[in-house]
């Protein structure tokens, strides 16, 4: 829920986390001066606080001028006089300095403005944007054109040269030197609809561009309503494509190779922090946004990339594709709908890895990407392919339905969404790792969840090796919010919780690690695992699809694990369970197919009653014995159990199937007859079927007795298990006073105190009035 204050709330100022700063800005006086490299050179008088620029080289519908410097001073307007017919004002910068920008850029009509710099550009914090059409900044050496020609800021060219045609892309040359961004303006008291200053913004429809070497924001804000947003960093000798659309441009990079670096951090100014906000929200439309580069990063509480639709139009995609991508100490990235609109969906491309990192120190900062509906439409998809995901310190992805807080002050009113959650989907070729919690204990998360009447949307997981450590959760739940709210929907009207589904080599769940869809009122969701090589689960890990609670109803989901050729491992009275329950409806179903299954125990409801001496509903936890336990029950109603099937080739039917002899033989008395049970002691032996003791003393133990209590061994028979390095590796490592001791089948079983079943290595001898172990032959009754 705490994404949801984050998200919404002013961002302010509070504890200082400064970023690098790429170059400096030169205070010296900025000016604008044209070169003579044109036939009709640019025009540059000064009236007042206006620099007015006229002439250039007009060729069709395109206006070209050329500067030798090109930088405009705070309260300073560059005015770009041009008739209402110019499509494209395309100017360069053919000498050595940075342009330097803290005034204002202006054009007539609705002509695109390009400003080409390949020394580097530097918008300042006062900074702004009053032109009709879209906004090219580029550090690119020259603008190519459909024709074949090149409009270059290191060969000028002859008018011939010039060109009627339209632009097709931005080429680079032997250096590709950087873009800053520091505005923080608000021409006219124009802010976003999230109430922060606009920084560098065009009008609705268009494109907000800046395309370089590095491109820093820092403490900077890019604003678009109903448009593009692209923010692209290349190598040196790069072509990008530049491609029109009804929104204005955007970039193509099929010919790049080589990429550098993305950067959205904060700053101080004044002793407060300054955020850095790409936003693309807007009343109807949100805009797409589309983010290239080697590295990106976005670090800070008060950074934000996002595309919200809060009217009937749907929202825009956000894109980020990079080598890597980072999400640290409380940046958010993501798409939104608050209204009937459907939200954009959120597409990440990372080769290498994709970070998601809360604050280690900061309480109430949650570092998130996010893809949510906060009212009547459908959130978005949330797509991530990558090679390894990591979500650490309390940090979230997030597709759900949420809702709306309709104040801001206690009590706080909350009004669910209706709409529906979006799937969250992820491929990770080798590894999705899921560690700790935030400072206030909120767990590192993969989130597809609903608070309101709307569905929550699937995971689904691909990867190599999922881990999912200390306090870290995989929920795909329905619940309520908080207490402290005050809920205005139906809390009986709750959505169906969404479904997990993984399909992975290892999957290890350890120190209350959790994969759950759980339901507080409605269907808990279904879980399906795929597992190659080996499930392990250790110190209180959790793999529920539970429904209900006291007052409310619902059945439990289903819980699938399939790993036919792999192993299903808990380490011995470790309390990681595996539960489909419900408090009033029925128990769900637990289907487990394996190659081997250790370490658990089934349990029903009776069972569990019995071993907690209560038959309260609200008291008949699993979590509650130490044991690891499978469970699908009804805690409310006996007559409501779910089922559990466990399938494992090493249990074979036919193996309980032993013709009997002709002749029947009282084996009590035998075994009897070897008992000195003394005179306050009677003896008995009594076999209980396939789960008990085998037909014969030199039959193997049949694989139903892995459902048994096992007391840890000193070594681990690895022939148990799978050889593959995944499996190997994620074993857990039991010392051994001697590793060269062989592993001795069990030769005996005793009773403990609570009448439970233990294996031994050695047939035990009874030990006087010690009531706590006794002999299986000679127990005591």
């Amino acid at each position: 829920m705490s994404n949801l204050l984050i998200w919404f709330q002013r961002l302010g100022a509070g504890a200082t986390i400064g970023g690098a700063i790429i170059f400096s800005v030169n205070s010296a006086t900025a000016q604008v001066i044209q070169d003579a490299t044109l036939p009709i050179n640019s025009q540059v008088t000064t009236q007042e606080k206006i620099l007015n620029i006229k002439g250039g080289t007009r060729s069709g519908n395109n206006l070209f001028h050329s500067f030798e410097q090109f930088s405009v001073p705070y309260g300073i307007t560059a005015y770009f006089k041009n008739t209402g017919d110019i499509q494209n004002i395309i100017s360069r910068v053919t000498g050595k300095s940075i342009s330097n920008i803290e005034g204002i850029l202006k054009a007539d009509g609705i002509a695109n403005l390009f400003l080409i710099n390949p020394n580097g550009i530097i918008f300042g914090s006062h900074a702004s944007l009053d032109i009709g059409g879209s906004f090219i900044a580029s550090t690119a050496t020259s603008v190519n054109f459909a024709d074949g020609t090149k409009f270059s800021t290191t060969v000028p060219q002859a008018t011939t040269l010039l060109t009627m045609s339209i632009p097709v892309g931005l080429q680079f040359g032997a250096t590709a030197n950087p873009i800053r961004n520091q505005s923080q303006a608000s021409p006219g008291g124009a802010t976003t609809v999230f109430g922060e200053p606009v920084g560098l913004q065009v009008k609705p429809h268009n494109t907000l561009m800046l395309l370089g070497g590095d491109v820093v924001l820092e403490g900077g804000n890019l604003t678009v309503e109903s448009g593009n947003i692209e923010l692209g960093s290349v190598a040196s000798n790069s072509l990008v494509t530049l491609n029109s659309t009804n929104q204005g441009w955007v970039l193509g990079y099929e010919g790049v190779q080589n990429y550098q670096n993305i950067k959205l951090i904060q700053r101080v100014a004044n002793g407060s922090e300054v955020g850095s906000i790409v936003d693309g929200s807007s009343q109807n439309n949100g805009s797409s946004v589309q983010v290239r580069g080697n590295s990106v990063e976005l670090i800070g509480r008060l950074v934000r990339l996002r595309s919200q639709t809060k009217g009937i139009g749907n929202g825009g995609d956000l894109n980020i594709t990079a080598r890597k991508l980072i999400i640290q100490d409380g940046a958010q990235v993501g798409t939104s709908t608050t209204g009937k609109g459907t939200g954009g969906s959120v597409i990440v491309d990372a080769d290498e890895s994709v970070q998601l990192i809360g604050s280690a120190t900061l309480r109430n900062t949650i570092s998130a990407l996010l893809s949510t509906t906060f009212g009547d439409g459908n959130a978005g998809n949330l797509t991530i392919n990558t090679a390894k995901l990591s979500i650490q310190n309390g940090a979230e992805i997030s597709s759900g339905s949420t809702g709306n807080f309709l104040n801001s002050s206690p009590p706080l009113l909350f009004q669910p969404a209706t709409g529906e959650g979006g799937n969250l989907n992820i491929t990770a070729s080798e590894s999705v790792e899921l560690i700790g919690t935030s400072p206030t204990g909120s767990p590192s998360s993969l989130l597809a969840r609903t608070l309101g009447s709307g569905e929550a949307g699937k995971v689904t997981i691909t990867t190599g090796k999922l881990t999912v450590r200390d306090g870290a959760a995989i929920n795909v739940s329905s619940q309520l919010p908080l207490p402290i709210f005050i809920y205005l929907g139906d809390a009986s009207n709750l959505g169906k919780a969404g479904e997990l589904n993984v399909t992975a080599n290892s999957i290890q769940l350890d120190n209350k690690g959790k994969l759950t869809s759980n339901s507080e009122s409605g269907q808990g969701g279904n879980i399906t695992l795929q597992v190659r090589d080996l499930l392990l689960m250790r110190r209180d890990s959790q793999i529920s699809t539970n429904s209900g609670k006291s007052g409310t109803g619902g059945n439990g989901g289903n819980i699938k694990i399939d790993a036919p050729n792999g192993l299903i491992f808990a380490v011995p009275l470790n309390n990681s369970d595996i539960t489909a329950n419900a408090f009033f409806g029925s128990g769900g179903q637990i289907t487990i197919n394996a190659d081997s299954l250790f370490g658990f125990v089934q349990r029903d409801r009776a069972n569990l009653a019995n071993i907690l001496s209560t038959n309260k509903p609200e008291e008949l936890n699993p979590n509650r014995v130490p044991t690891n336990d499978i469970t699908a029950f009804s805690q409310e109603n006996p007559s409501l159990s779910g089922s559990v099937e466990i399938n494992s080739p090493d249990i074979d039917p036919s193996q309980g199937l032993v013709e009997l002899p002709q002749n029947v033989v009282d084996a009590s008395r035998q075994i009897a007859a070897g008992c000195n049970a003394g005179k306050t002691a009677r003896a008995s032996f009594t076999t209980i079927g396939r789960g008990g003791i085998e037909s014969s003393p030199t039959d193997a133990l049949m694989s139903d007795a892995v459902l048994a209590d096992w007391i840890s061994p000193e070594t681990l028979d690895e022939n148990r298990v799978s050889k593959s390095p995944t499996t190997q590796a994620m074993l857990p490592k039991v010392k051994s006073t001697n590793a060269s001791t062989p592993i001795v089948e069990a030769q005996g079983w005793v009773l403990d105190s609570n009448g439970n079943v233990v294996l031994v290595a050695q047939a035990p001898t009874t030990i006087p009035h010690s009531p706590a172990l006794n002999p299986a032959s000679c127990a005591v009754r």
